[in-house]
């Protein structure tokens, strides 16, 4: 925090404790048989003296824990602060009790001052202190919470805008050379596909149901594009205990496998997307010699970023001399 001040709710706060301690020492005052002009001085008394700390504390935190972050000289303006109230709330004891008493000496006197002033008021400035710091906490995580929203919906919009434009290159070349029904399927999946991607734009998460049916779509898109240069399988080897993916994290990966394999000299670049039990494993032939820095492009980046802002899991990549694998862990949903 940049500052430390009362809001509406902090006073409201304060005028509670108030009424609270005033009922408290109005009947502890009765008990111990104070005189009626005892209580009548003492009670405003108490309130000023707490509400005389209170701001001056509260201006001590903002000067010497905030802004200078000075605690040696905080520590010793609020002993002094606790001594001069108390001081003040002594003489006005003094000339309001009717019990006969004596100015004590200078040391009990600070010893006094200190308890006067300090066990009075400690309560109420804790009690204070700790609301202002779970505010602070609270809206502190509300700031991380709209900041991860805004990084997921920007990470969410950078699906490659080329594959917009290289299918409907296909589709051109479809039309001159392809039967109309071959035609018509192509726009149909590609509309699933883009459907898809628009319904969910605002979505965190997906169903691993949605993310292969999108998969799918993408498969017979690229397979008719390239033809036998890129095969695609899916193979269920266990049954999932959970059932969630990061919106498109299916397809990023799938994306992945196009923008950085070729088929070179004939061969076909397979992907193969294994379902496990708590993980979904995309494993692609590689003909293109490239470290997994270079492989790990912009896309795996940003889903990785995604999974890290939506859980504590992340994305792995394995690399071989002739496969590339990307293992995306299967999410869980918290209500």
């Amino acid at each position: 925090m940049n500052s430390f001040k009362f809001n509406k709710s902090d006073y409201r706060f304060i005028l509670v404790y108030f009424i609270g301690a005033s009922i408290w020492l109005l009947y502890r005052w009765n008990i111990e048989d104070y005189t009626s002009f005892e209580i009548i001085t003492g009670l405003p008394g108490f309130i000023i003296k707490n509400l005389l700390l209170l701001f001056i504390f509260r201006w001590l935190i903002n000067e010497y824990l905030v802004v200078r972050k000075n605690y040696v000289v905080f520590v010793v303006l609020a002993f002094v602060a606790w001594e001069a109230v108390g001081f003040l709330d002594m003489w006005r004891d003094y000339y309001t009790s009717d019990h006969k008493w004596e100015l004590p000496s200078i040391g009990d006197m600070l010893v006094q001052n200190f308890n006067r002033s300090a066990t009075d008021s400690v309560m109420l400035i804790g009690l204070v202190l700790g609301k202002k710091y779970y505010e602070n906490k609270l809206d502190f995580i509300k700031l991380q919470n709209s900041q991860k929203e805004l990084e997921l919906k920007v990470l969410r919009s950078r699906y490659d805008p080329h594959f917009l434009y290289n299918s409907l290159n296909t589709i051109d070349a479809l039309i001159d050379y392809s039967p109309k029904e071959k035609v018509k399927e192509y726009i149909l999946h590609l509309a699933a596909l883009y459907r898809y991607l628009i319904h969910t734009k605002d979505e965190d998460v997906a169903t691993l149901e949605n993310e292969i049916a999108l998969a799918k779509n993408y498969f017979y898109l690229i397979e008719t594009r390239f033809e036998n240069d890129y095969n695609f399988e899916i193979i269920v080897q266990e049954k999932p205990v959970t059932n969630y993916l990061p919106n498109g994290a299916l397809l990023t990966v799938l994306e992945n496998v196009v923008k950085h394999n070729k088929a070179l000299d004939g061969n076909t670049i397979r992907t193969t997307i294994h379902i496990e039990r708590d993980s979904v494993k995309v494993v692609n032939s590689l003909y293109k010699n490239e470290s997994v820095e270079e492989s790990m492009g912009t896309g795996l980046k940003n889903l990785n970023k995604r999974y890290q802002l939506l859980s504590d899991h992340k994305i792995q990549t394995e690399e071989t001399e002739n496969s590339f694998t990307v293992i995306l862990p299967l999410l869980n949903l918290v209500d």
